[in-house]
């Protein structure tokens, strides 16, 4: 048996397979160019605040008064 449509949508209605896993692979790159612009918008926050983490580490690690007592 050979299938060519699907049943989707409202009960009595067909669509052709094509079509169908068309709209399914369009959906497909959405998802996966939003996830993509999530990552790098996440990824390029995570950058900001190693930044801020490495800067406010090495302004704590210079203390005059250590080398005074040493």
């Amino acid at each position: 048996m050979r299938i060519t449509k699907l049943r989707c949508g409202a009960e009595d209605s067909f669509t052709p397979m094509g079509a169908y896993f068309q709209r399914l692979a369009g959906k497909l790159a959405e998802a996966n160019t939003e996830a993509a612009a999530r990552q790098d918008a996440l990824d390029d926050e995570d950058r900001r605040l190693e930044a801020r983490y490495r800067r406010a580490s090495a302004a704590r690690a210079y203390t005059p008064i250590m080398e005074a007592a040493l």
